[in-house]
């Protein structure tokens, strides 16, 4: 099992070509060998070939799709990644029971391996060279959050460029690592004694919480893998997989044998492919920190007219999501989720858990009709970066698509008012996957598309090739 989410090479363009910078997305550790590694998705503005507008809502349908042409062009300009490329051979995930680029396996549906047993699972954690040991991370235990936190911050994946490293704030560490239900062995560490502070160091992290996910009508609990990250120093000691089979491991003993992860890199063998899409909110500041480039016949004024937007929202009646909103936004999320192929669950608690609003993490909102019913809902979690070498930003605001229902407003309207208040929240860039209904508005509403995707994969488990818009599995 892996967590590997989203990052890609940010390269320079010819001379007059924007340069697409996309906000990094989630990370992982970047090995030498399996290629554990996030795809971070970065944006740019276009230049638009007509007057410009002074908000979206003046731009005609012609215009819109004029600018998102260019944004394609542009992307589809930039070099092959070679995150997106089979490659001849995978030395650790041929030996794991995953499907493979170069054979075939008996198994279309289900579990490949069936026959598995808690008491055959070996019971001690694998080997570490000479020095190196296991440890739990309690992130309960502020000191142990920080120490994590401090570990991620300074080892994340950061783009090719050297620009943005991906900077998870503790609180958005906590809320995920403690889902309902977590298991605290399955956040595991490895440490080393550092000589110099006469104490022992993190050099390596994975974690695992529990998921229910509904396969084409199959429920199965599984582990959802994420946070895979190793000390730049000590890359080449291969230290990856070997995190991977001790999380494996600890996973088995509970009694579960199957996991589901993202990856920017291509491994064997992803069921679905999505891609990222991205919306500029605070275009002076992405120019400041060169994350958005202007195109040649394009200046700040034009490129601010372009993706402006209201300064309040434009649904009557939204709030934040309180205590007494969890029984109906269970009720509409679980109805909203069985609409698609591939769907995760959420009851009252996990529902509480995940998006009752928590400042700097998740941001929740729902209408209610006149009856107090809840009928629409939004909600998007805080991903910020740090951004590197820059006198005056140090951080980059990224928010990033959670679940969106529209049942008494337009979905175009529903998102709409999503960047709107990401935008009064703070956020300088809103980040989307094309899954469930999200690719539907894209156009109308100027998002950018990134040029890398993001695979799915299961974890002894084979399914059929899924398309985006039949997935609503949100990993962060």
């Amino acid at each position: 099992m892996e967590d590997t989410k989203k990052e890609e090479n940010t390269t320079n363009d010819k001379k007059n070509e924007t340069k697409e910078v996309k906000p990094l997305s989630q990370v992982t550790d970047k090995t030498n060998d399996e290629d554990h590694s996030h795809e971070h998705e970065h944006h740019h503005d276009h230049d638009h070939p007509h007057d410009h507008p002074h908000d979206i809502d003046t731009l005609t349908d012609e215009q819109k799709r004029q600018i998102q042409e260019e944004m394609a062009k542009l992307s589809l300009m930039r070099n092959k990644r070679k995150k997106g490329e089979i490659k001849e051979t995978y030395k650790f995930w041929s030996e794991q029971p995953v499907p493979q680029f170069d054979k075939e396996i008996d198994v279309k549906f289900g579990p490949i391996i069936k026959d598995n047993k808690v008491e055959n699972e070996r019971k001690e954690p694998y080997p570490l060279p000479t020095g190196f040991e296991w440890v739990d991370v309690d992130v309960n235990n502020p000191p142990e959050l920080d120490k994590l936190y401090e570990f991620l911050k300074g080892n994340y994946v950061e783009d090719d460029d050297h620009m943005f490293r991906f900077d998870y704030n503790k609180e958005f560490l906590k809320w995920h690592l403690t889902a309902p239900g977590y298991y605290k062995n399955w956040l595991v560490s490895v440490v080393k004694p550092d000589p110099k502070k006469g104490k022992k160091k993190m050099i390596g992290f994975i974690s695992g919480i529990p998921v229910k996910v509904c396969i084409n009508g199959t429920d199965q609990v599984m582990a959802e893998i994420n946070f895979l990250c190793v000390n730049q120093k000590f890359r080449e000691n291969r230290l990856a997989p070997v995190l991977i089979k001790e999380v494996t491991r600890r996973i088995h003993l509970e009694d579960i044998w199957q996991a589901v992860y993202t990856s920017g890199t291509m491994l064997p063998k992803p069921w679905a492919k999505c891609t990222y899409f991205h919306r500029n909110l605070n275009v002076t500041k992405l120019l400041d920190i060169k994350f958005t480039y202007l195109g040649p016949n394009m200046n700040r004024a034009r490129a601010k007219a372009i993706y402006k937007l209201p300064k309040d929202p434009t649904i009557q009646g939204i709030r934040p999501m309180e205590p007494k909103d969890v029984d109906q936004v269970t009720e509409l999320l679980d109805a909203y989720e069985k609409k698609f192929k591939v769907h995760g669950y959420y009851n009252k608690e996990e529902v509480a858990h995940w998006f009752l609003p928590r400042k700097n993490v998740v941001y929740s909102y729902v209408k209610c009709d006149n009856d107090n019913k809840v009928t629409d809902f939004i909600s998007f979690y805080s991903l910020p970066s740090s951004v590197l070498n820059h006198e005056t930003h140090k951080k980059l605001f990224a928010c990033y698509s959670f679940f969106n229902i529209a049942n008494s407003v337009s979905f175009k309207e529903l998102i709409k008012n999503a960047l709107i208040l990401a935008k009064n929240n703070g956020f300088d860039v809103y980040n989307c996957l094309n899954i469930m209904e999200n690719q539907t508005i894209f156009t109308d509403l100027l998002f950018g598309q990134g040029d890398g995707t993001l695979k799915y994969y299961f974890y002894n488990f084979v399914c059929p090739d899924t398309k985006p818009e039949d997935l609503s599995l949100v990993l962060m």
